[in-house]
């Protein structure tokens, strides 16, 4: 990973890392406000050779001084020593746990010895470190007496100055202990937002998508919290960032192949709930506008919501065509002046697969390409069910839908596959959901676009259908688009 790439996972984990740095910082406030506050005493001792009468043996002696500073700093600590203390003070603690208090430390080539305790009362702390003074040099004395009768010992430990009350603790102060907790909580926070970004395998840029699938991203959708109560963003407010992003996406796909331009195209995502029927409403609006015949099919038979979008119709549609009752001339249903024409789903069937990859509906496609320049097919999502899969081999290509941070990499690639193992051409993706702003803002758009003047040549002012409820539809009277809501309880998006 290049320095980019840690600052933008610090943006994106950027929750994980105040919570973090915020308990590192708590718990070192309350380790501190609830903890009793320690004393150090400090006692130093000093070994010496003894009986050196000439200069050669005070420097045999200042050398065995010095060897025996390292032994003696392990004994200062070891039971036989913090035994006699105990007997000594009558103390309640056991020999391990007196030990832990102590410690005993010397310089390199040095014959001194600093022997430090700490305790929470300071007065205690003192009578140990002096206990200690009173014990070691006796038991020094005995371990290095000679076995000479009436001999003394060739080293001797001395007290250089008794142990003094500490007025002061020596436990870390506030600013200290604070200090320490938000260094621990930043680097908690900081390797958790890591393991986070590394474990999270969803889809959350464009590169990733192109990655998974092969083909090349043709829209990016900015996320919109309206959507559910506004779905028609490109009608509604054509001058939006939103609707310029749909005009984008209708301008690459016309490029997808300009020698064989894509009449049929299937729309499908890998899961529910990728916003895939709000972005095939929205593009073919944007299709219409620019002068396109567009045919939209309501292709998702088991929870079909173009119709409830669109304020259409839905009781007669595709599955009245597909099982030979209705002609597709009878079951079609204008919105706005013709520039759109609707197929909604009709009646829906106990078996969709079967109906969807039936004879009846390449048939039905081959007929309606002759009629449309482009034909819209609204799809289930491809791995719960085989609908989409169904039909894409009678089309000219798929479009995949891809919401940001919902789908995994896995799951895009899954359905690449389905697509792929039909025969059928994946065209390319559409990345939806994307965030406006942050590290991961794909769809950035400026001002300059609100400015822009609307390019709609063909007046959508709302939906028309002619036909009945009893096999034929009768004309409907035209209701003007500002009367025309889409189903509250349709979140497609």
């Amino acid at each position: 990973m290049t320095l980019h790439d840690y600052l933008r996972v610090l943006r994106e984990q950027w929750i994980v890392v105040m919570i973090a740095t915020a308990l590192g910082v708590g718990g070192a406030a309350g380790v501190y406000f609830f903890r009793s506050p320690e004393y150090t005493a400090k006692l130093t001792m000093y070994v010496s050779t003894q009986g050196a009468d000439t200069t050669q043996a005070a420097f045999q002696g200042a050398q065995l001084s010095q060897d025996r500073v390292a032994s003696y700093t392990e004994l200062l600590t070891s039971s036989r020593v913090t035994t006699d203390v105990i007997a000594k003070l009558g103390l309640p603690e056991t020999t391990d746990e007196l030990a832990k208090k102590m410690t005993a430390t010397s310089k390199l080539d040095s014959v001194l010895i600093d022997v430090t305790v700490t305790d929470p009362d300071p007065r205690r702390a003192t009578e140990i470190l002096n206990a200690v003074g009173q014990v070691f040099p006796d038991l020094v004395n005995e371990l290095e007496r000679p076995t000479i009768p009436d001999a003394t010992s060739a080293v001797a430990v001395r007290v250089v100055q008794p142990a003094q009350l500490p007025d002061n603790p020596s436990s870390t102060g506030l600013s200290v202990t604070l200090t320490m907790g938000l260094l621990a909580g930043l680097a908690i926070g900081l390797c958790g937002a890591l393991i986070r970004s590394a474990v999270d395998v969803s889809v959350k840029a464009p590169e990733q998508l192109r990655d998974a699938v092969g083909v090349a991203n043709l829209g990016t959708i900015a996320f919109d919290s309206h959507v559910p109560s506004r779905p028609l963003i490109v009608h509604e407010k054509p001058q939006s960032p939103r609707s310029e992003a749909f005009r984008q996406l209708r301008t690459n796909l016309q490029f997808v192949d300009v020698d064989n331009p894509r009449k049929v195209i299937i729309v499908t995502s890998s899961m529910p709930g990728e916003g895939k029927t709000t972005t095939i409403v929205n593009l073919a609006i944007t299709l219409a506008s620019a002068g396109a015949r567009v045919l939209l099919i309501e292709a998702d038979l088991r929870r079909p919501k173009v119709a409830d979008l669109l304020g259409l119709e839905r009781t007669i549609g595709l599955t009245n065509v597909l099982s030979g009752r209705m002609h597709a001339a009878q079951v079609i249903q204008p919105w706005g002046e013709g520039a759109l024409d609707v197929i909604a789903s009709g009646p829906l069937p106990p078996n969709p697969s079967e109906l969807l990859s039936s004879r009846h509906m390449g048939e039905l496609l081959s007929e309606l390409r002759n009629q449309y320049d482009v034909v819209l097919i609204d799809s289930p999502p491809l791995l719960p069910v085989t609908d989409a899969a169904a039909i894409a081999p009678v089309t000219d290509g798929a479009i995949l839908v891809c919401r940001f941070k919902k789908t995994t990499c896995a799951q895009v690639a899954a359905a690449a596959a389905a697509v792929s193992a039909v025969s059928a051409s994946l065209l390319g993706t559409v990345f939806t959901m994307v965030p406006s702003s942050g590290p991961r803002a794909y769809a950035q758009y400026n001002s300059y676009y609100r400015a822009e003047q609307p390019e709609a040549p063909t007046n959508l002012d709302g939906p028309t259908a002619s036909g009945d409820m009893h096999g034929r539809l009768s004309a409907l009277h035209g209701v003007p688009i500002s009367r025309v809501r889409p189903n509250p309880m349709v979140r497609d998006y």
